[in-house]
Parts: C-alpha cells; structure tokens; sequence
C-alpha cells in the first residue's frame, strides 16, 4: 500500500489494483502510477486478503488442474474435480487471471513453435 495506506471508497471497503497493490489514500493511484479508474476489483473492509498459506493452497490447486490439463490434451470434462478445487481455493479474480494466463502462455509457446496459424479474416488485414 502507499504512505496513506488502501484507498477507502465511499461504501467502506478498499480498491484493489491490477497491479496487486492497493490504491494508495494519498496519491489516488494504484502502484507503479496506475489511475484508480483501473482498479480491478472492491474488496470489501471485513475481508483480509489471502494469507501466504491460502495463496499456496490456491497455486496448488491451479497447478494441478493445469497439469490435468495438460495431460488430457485441455480436455476440461476430464478435470473437472480438479477445476471445483480450483475454484474453491482461489479468489475469482485471480481464477480469471489464471484461466488467461493460461491460455496465453499456450499462445506463447505455439507462437514460438512456428505452430500458429492466424485466422484467413487476420491473414487479410
């Protein structure tokens, strides 16, 4: 957080950024001079961010439903479990974090393959 600590809204909760840094009360910016406007999510005053034990039970559960993944070619239907117990251990804006995250290293690593084919609308323009 900055010098004057999460930047309060009206309804008494807190900002978080897209950064991962709270919005700082004084400078009215999200870290690394971020604008407020694109704080990513309001977290309401009662409720802590995860604890170092929560964000590893999370990481967890992300790994190993990617490596279902992974072994089952992306097929979702065969990790299912796995996919409940993700979405169970994690904060919901860090599944739709993970869940781009994922397919963009999937993009990076086909990319880099020599494997990735642009769509005929994308070739023309």
């Amino acid at each position: 957080t900055g010098p004057g600590g999460p930047l309060l809204s009206p309804s008494g909760g807190f900002l978080l950024c897209k950064t991962g840094w709270h919005c700082s009360r004084l400078l009215g910016d999200c870290g690394f001079h971020t604008p407020v406007s694109t704080a990513l999510s309001f977290i309401p005053l009662g409720m802590a961010a995860p604890s170092m034990k929560e964000r590893q039970v999370c990481w967890g559960a992300r790994d190993e439903y990617w490596k279902c993944l992974d072994e089952n070619t992306d097929d979702a239907s065969q990790c299912k479990k796995l996919r409940s117990s993700f979405e169970s251990s994690c904060p919901q804006q860090w599944i739709k974090y993970f869940d781009k995250r994922r397919d963009y290293l999937k993009f990076k690593e086909k990319f880099e393959a020599g494997e990735f084919q642009p769509s005929k609308t994308t070739a023309k323009s």
